[in-house]
């Protein structure tokens, strides 16, 4: 047998290369998975923006306005593009149907998007394990002019609409 050392950095610089090359991997792939929840978020977040704050006028908080507020909010996280970056989200809205809702219920009307996306990108570490991730953005909703104007003649006449013939002026403080 040979005793001289001749090839042992060659091994040495292969196994240190390896290693390097796969933290520089892993590292790829969770940098990417963040910017990928980055930007579901924003767009989730603006399509919440646009379900909280359309405005139909109806006098009623119902169904239809909510239909028409659900369409410009799919439309505008539609407007983000997220296939260009590889990310198939399935876009939903949270809501409630009840007129009175409480602080608790309030607070989780909203859009929400999930998504999956591979772990590592060889498969080699994990397997193929996808995680599945969710970005949410519930603000509450708000009413629509039509129903602050309403509360607001109940609030001073007690008549849920107002009229020509009362001597009111709305205010809209927010509702």
């Amino acid at each position: 047998m040979k005793n001289n050392q001749k090839g042992q950095s060659t091994i040495e610089f292969i196994f240190s290369f390896i290693f390097a090359v796969s933290l520089i991997l892993l590292v790829f792939t969770t940098s990417m998975n963040y910017t990928s929840g980055y930007v579901t978020h924003y767009a989730t977040y603006m399509a919440s923006r646009v379900y909280l704050t359309q405005d139909s006028n109806q006098t009623a908080w119902g169904p239809g306005s909510r239909t028409q507020a659900f369409a410009e909010a799919e439309n505008t996280f539609k407007d983000f593009k997220l296939e260009v970056f590889g990310i198939n989200a399935v876009f939903g809205i949270n809501h409630n149907d009840e007129l009175n809702l409480d602080a608790g219920k309030y607070l989780m009307v909203g859009t929400y998007a999930t998504f999956t996306r591979k772990m590592d990108v060889i498969g080699r570490v994990t397997g193929q394990t996808e995680l599945e991730l969710i970005s949410e953005s519930f603000l509450g909703r708000e009413p629509t002019r039509g129903v602050c104007a309403s509360r607001v003649c109940k609030a001073i006449s007690g008549e849920d609409i107002c009229t020509n013939s009362m001597d009111i002026t709305l205010y809209d403080d927010g509702c």
